[in-house]
């Protein structure tokens, strides 16, 4: 199965710590920029080789489009998907979800918001530079829940300063909606972005490991007793409503990402990136990247995706590329007698301890 991946370059305001790629100001050329999109959508055709599963749109923040424009984007893939669709997301901010836009959303076929609250204070969502307030923050989550759509929603942790309780709130909030899926990200100091900037000047201090440890360990802890499981690093959901988009990227399934800024992978070994540049994708010059993965690659990348997950890494997929190396199997062999690994099923999973190591240990096998 495949998925459909857009990327909705514009946003409002620029977070403190946003490293995507997106525009503040975009009114000039909003309507080439999406036609060109569905145009790429639409040369794209040929890459598509199975079923298309899912759609989401993300950026950015697509919660910005009219409904004539998500209309407008989804025509082609709709009609290519057929009654294969399991799950159409957009990404939205609590500034975006009214009536209107609900009922407009349902009607195009959307089933599934994921909700950027990040936090339930008020100072937190400043120093952030978000556009919502928590008044807001609560009134989409009452309105989304009228309307019957799948929800999950966005939680940041390990902020400098930032207490238990303001996590808590966030996840409380399981108890009083239905919301079925939770994605919790650690706060990270990304290039070229306002915190970096802050952090480098000594204006606020560096992040902290051990407070993002002590977060990570306590959301796990609170969403587990809530009957939340943990299908990957960051993400957690009940009644087996996890991301299918996104579990299918860890899957290593084929996917096509349109718009400025989105990625590819045809499943097998190719990947492709469009430039991260608005102007340079409206021209349409130089403004898509190809790389072809070696046999290294494609092994490095099934520890780095797999162990991130429950599914973990196969050993039919360890076989098919290759085989275990003597050395190779001692590490995992140590990474068992540390309690950090384990096997089931055939397969080299992740204990629960061993989640906040996954890409230290992912590393330690690859293939360089």
């Amino acid at each position: 199965m495949a998925g459909i991946y857009f990327h909705v370059p514009f946003c409002r305001k620029k977070c403190t710590y946003c490293d995507f790629h997106f525009s503040t100001t975009f009114s000039g050329y909003r309507t080439a920029l999406l036609d060109l999109m569905w145009l790429e959508f639409n040369q794209r055709l040929n890459e598509i080789n199975e079923p298309i599963e899912t759609i989401y749109f993300g950026g950015g923040s697509p919660g910005l489009l009219t409904p004539n424009e998500l209309e407008m984007l989804l025509k082609e893939p709709f009609r290519t998907a057929g009654n294969q669709l399991k799950e159409l997301t957009i990404e939205a901010n609590p500034e975006d979800i009214t009536q209107a836009n609900l009922i407009a959303w349902r009607s195009l076929g959307i089933n599934r918001i994921s909700l950027g609250i990040q936090s339930l204070n008020e100072d937190i969502l400043l120093w952030m530079n978000r556009n919502h307030s928590v008044e807001q923050s609560l009134s989409a989550l009452s309105l989304i829940e009228a309307h019957g759509f799948s929800l999950s929603i966005d939680l940041i942790y390990g902020i400098p300063n930032q207490q238990l309780n303001d996590i808590l709130s966030v996840i409380q909030l399981v108890d009083q909606y239905q919301i079925e899926h939770l994605s919790a990200y650690a706060l990270t100091r990304e290039p070229n972005t306002a915190l970096d900037q802050w952090i480098t000047q000594g204006k606020i201090p560096d992040i902290e490991d051990q407070l993002q440890t002590e977060h990570y360990y306590q959301i796990q802890l609170e969403l587990n007793s809530r009957g939340f499981e943990q299908y990957e690093i960051s993400n957690y959901c009940k009644n087996n409503k996890i991301a299918i988009h996104n579990s299918n990227y860890w899957l290593g399934k084929p996917y096509i990402g349109i718009g400025p800024g989105a990625h590819s992978f045809d499943g097998v070994c190719t990947r492709r990136w469009n430039v991260s540049n608005n102007q340079r994708y409206l021209k349409q010059q130089q403004w898509f990247e190809i790389e072809y993965l070696s046999d290294k690659n494609i092994w490095n990348e099934c520890w780095l995706t797999g162990l991130r997950t429950i599914y973990g890494v196969s050993f039919n997929k360890i076989k098919l590329l290759g085989g275990l190396t003597e050395e190779e199997e001692k590490t995992l062999n140590e990474f068992i007698k540390e309690g950090l690994l384990k096997k089931v099923n055939n397969h080299y999973i992740l204990k629960d301890t061993g989640w906040l190591y996954a890409d230290r240990l992912a590393s330690e096998l690859f293939r360089i």
